[in-house]
């Protein structure tokens, strides 16, 4: 296999890569949010163990969140204008509470990305929220891909 001199740059003017990053990761929004819709409460009890919100605030961020992650999701599917930016948002706002919690120290099992109690045994030692974050810090990538990709198609480079 010959790779070409300009790989890297080649690599972001590949539709079909776009285009299957933009359905990975609207994909994990989509499943992340149905996840927590399905246990309101359960997932109204992780946002408190990380004690960053009043208490008066829960319920509307508890179902709220879940939506804009559906939403955000398929927006990034059907690749709706401004689907992205949200979907870069919310990746780091998570990424700050989950650096927030690692940072105090927080013994947090379950981080809520996904569905509540979904909790691996053997993490009940805090590790959880660093692998989380770890994730996020890849679904980040995937965001930066997709926003490079989109700038490169509008300063008119030719996407093969």
């Amino acid at each position: 296999m010959i790779v070409p001199d300009n790989f890297p740059s080649c690599i972001f003017q590949r539709a079909t890569a776009v285009l299957v990053v933009r359905i990975f990761l609207g994909s994990v929004f989509i499943y992340a949010g149905a996840g927590k819709l399905w246990d309101l409460h359960g997932f109204a009890i992780i946002i408190e163990e990380f004690g960053v919100l009043p208490l008066g605030l829960l319920p509307f961020v508890a179902v709220g969140l879940p939506v804009l992650e559906i939403l955000a999701g398929v927006g990034l599917v059907w690749n709706v204008r401004g689907s992205l930016t949200v979907i870069t948002a919310m990746n780091l706002m998570f990424m700050a509470v989950l650096g927030y919690a690692m940072y105090e120290g927080l013994v947090i099992a379950d981080c809520g990305c996904f569905a509540a109690g979904e909790v691996p045994s053997g993490y009940d030692d805090g590790s959880a929220l660093r692998d989380a974050f770890i994730r996020d810090v890849g679904l980040l990538s995937a965001c930066c891909f997709l926003f490079v990709s989109s700038m490169r198609k509008k300063q008119g480079v030719k996407i093969l």
